[in-house]
């Protein structure tokens, strides 16, 4: 099996549409159709309705997306123990989530790369999955939220960044003028809920926050990434909450960004690696950050 088609098909059904998914590859929209229609002729069925917009994977096509995404990672695994084993002494792989690529840009790179001769592996993952990559060592440190490491007596953090969650309104929403509100004005409001998986420490984390602000949210719908979220939203079928480090994109011209005043949802985004690793290169990127 050809992997580069099986990426495309993922990015496809990640962003649900041939042209994002064209975009963040730097090929043309009718290359990445392409390579998914051999695929589908490889497989010998049809991944993708094509006749819907946004475009919607069928019956087959969900389980297609959901065992590649699996494959690709331990694809993506396999090269870096592979790289690993050509330069054992030089290689840390690194682990982030797909809500998470600023802080990776902005805050880890830079350090990074200041480290003379240290080659650096970047492994994608669920959010879910990242604290488990670290206990298997399946990856030497993580970029993630602190909300997903709980194995606290393993696993060592520095807290990279911290900050609040932002309501996120479409133009037919009364807020689509307001730039601030209460966390009280959200009682009621239909929340619109990122997850991979149900009852994740992630939103156990969010109804926490929901109850120090004695607001319970009303989540009427769950999505698995924040661009299905925003899709909703324009359609007014609720509002939903994005962190402040992540910019709403120029396609994204029909929403409107509210911050939450004196509200309790707040994030931390932490470096995270096995307490006990005595691999030195990952000890002098951690130096970077421990100073």
């Amino acid at each position: 099996m050809n992997f580069t088609r099986l990426r495309y098909f993922c990015d496809v059904a990640r962003l649900q549409s041939f042209s994002k998914a064209a975009d963040e590859n730097y090929i043309s929209q009718t290359a990445i159709s392409q390579q998914i229609a051999k695929l589908e002729d490889e497989l010998q069925v049809s991944l993708i309705d094509r006749t819907k917009l946004p475009i919607e994977l069928t019956r087959i096509g969900k389980t297609v997306y959901q065992r590649s995404k699996i494959i690709l990672e331990q694809y993506d695994v396999l090269k870096g123990e592979i790289a690993q084993m050509k330069q054992t002494d030089k290689v840390v792989t690194v682990a982030y989530p797909n809500g998470a690529v600023e802080p990776v840009e902005e805050l880890v790179l830079p350090k990074i790369k200041a480290i003379d001769g240290l080659e650096l592996f970047l492994v994608k993952s669920d959010l879910n999955d990242i604290q488990d990559k670290l206990l298997n060592k399946t990856v030497d440190l993580a970029v993630t939220f602190d909300s997903e490491i709980t194995a606290t007596n393993q696993l060592s953090t520095i807290v990279l960044a911290n900050g609040n969650y932002d309501v996120v309104v479409g133009k037919d929403h009364p807020w689509y003028q307001v730039d601030t509100i209460e966390p009280a004005q959200l009682i009621n409001e239909r929340v619109i809920y990122v997850e991979n998986r149900p009852n994740t420490n992630s939103y156990l984390k969010m109804k926490d926050h929901s109850q120090a602000d004695n607001v319970p949210l009303n989540i009427t719908a769950t999505v698995a990434d924040i661009d299905t979220a925003l899709l909703l939203v324009q359609l007014n079928k609720g509002i939903t909450f994005i962190p402040d480090y992540k910019s709403l994109k120029h396609e994204y011209s029909s929403l409107h960004r509210v911050k939450i005043l004196n509200s309790q949802h707040k994030y931390k985004i932490c470096l995270a690696w096995r307490t006990r690793d005595g691999n030195e290169n990952l000890r002098k990127i951690i130096d970077q950050f421990d100073r």
